[in-house]
């Protein structure tokens, strides 16, 4: 099961105000806003009841309901399904649509053997420097490095969002790590461990001795902690898709993430039926700006 429809995730999106409905095999979440509702439904997996989901709309007044399944970009069939049912495909996604993994089965020693040449050197270089990577409890740090970041590399984020959920996460299922040199914070991770899946949730780094290449590092130990905790994959969360615009932005950090080996995972897409006319005419609208 994908950590979106665990029952930690339903306690994080109630802190933000979403409400829970369960449908067959899922999780959907619906938001009351001024004129109605908005419902989603993440990594939501078949068989996917239509019916249902449409009861549900009917019932809480949805504008419109987001749907990612959870398979990937080979399942016609779903394809098909999902626009006789009304859905079409969509160019903003609530999750990553496109992402690398790892398969942790392998030896630390075949894990580093799989990755760029240039990564390899990288992780030892920072090991050279004498970077050490320390496991923490300051979610707080972490943000603050996080939104540094965030303004550098001109993308959005929400403190509360991420605080929110690490606080409905227990202590075995999240963890915080820094890269420091000389006491130092120089890059910070926020993973996430769920059904022997570790998740690069968020990451962060300061301007400040990038030559140090304690990124680089911070992924390294990600991998082992991950080893350790008996997980199967690890997933970092995102890489650029083409068909969702707004991926555009990733080309760097997906450059670095390549680095480290694993292979591409392309989820089906992202989809959305609108139940309003005027919401409809709203978005596509949307499409040629």
């Amino acid at each position: 099961m994908d950590i979106r429809q665990s029952k930690f995730w339903v306690s994080y999106l109630e802190k933000l105000g979403w409400k829970k409905v369960q449908i067959t095999n899922s999780n959907a979440y619906v938001r009351k806003i001024l004129f109605g509702s908005i419902a989603k439904i993440p990594r939501v997996s078949p068989p996917i009841s239509f019916k249902e989901i449409d009861t549900l709309a009917k019932k809480e007044g949805a504008l419109f309901v987001k749907l990612e399944p959870n398979v990937d970009d080979s399942n016609k069939k779903l394809k098909k399904e999902l626009a006789s049912s009304g859905f079409q495909e969509d160019n903003w996604s609530l999750q990553p649509t496109k992402t690398i993994q790892i398969d942790l089965s392998s030896s630390e020693q075949e894990l580093i053997k799989n990755m760029e040449k240039d990564t390899r050197y990288s992780i030892r270089r920072a090991q050279r420097e004498r970077v050490v990577v320390e496991k923490s409890e300051d979610i707080n740090t972490f943000l603050s490095l996080h939104k540094e970041t965030s303004r550098r590399q001109r993308f959005w984020v929400s403190f509360e969002d991420s605080k929110a959920l690490w606080n409905s996460l227990p202590d075995d299922n999240r963890e915080i790590l820094f890269a420091k040199k000389d006491g130092e914070i120089l890059a910070g991770a926020f993973l996430i461990f769920y059904d022997q899946m570790a998740y690069y949730y968020q990451a962060g780094s300061t301007a400040k001795r990038r030559e140090l290449l304690a990124p680089y590092l911070i992924v390294w130990e990600s991998l082992k902690l991950a080893k350790e905790k008996g997980c199967k994959k690890f997933d970092f969360e995102g890489i650029v898709d083409q068909r969702i615009k707004a991926t555009k932005k990733w080309r760097g950090f997906t450059h670095f993430k390549r680095g480290f080996g694993g292979y591409e995972v392309t989820y089906l897409g992202s989809f959305v039926k609108y139940y309003n006319p005027v919401i409809r005419l709203l978005f596509s609208l949307n499409k040629f700006f």
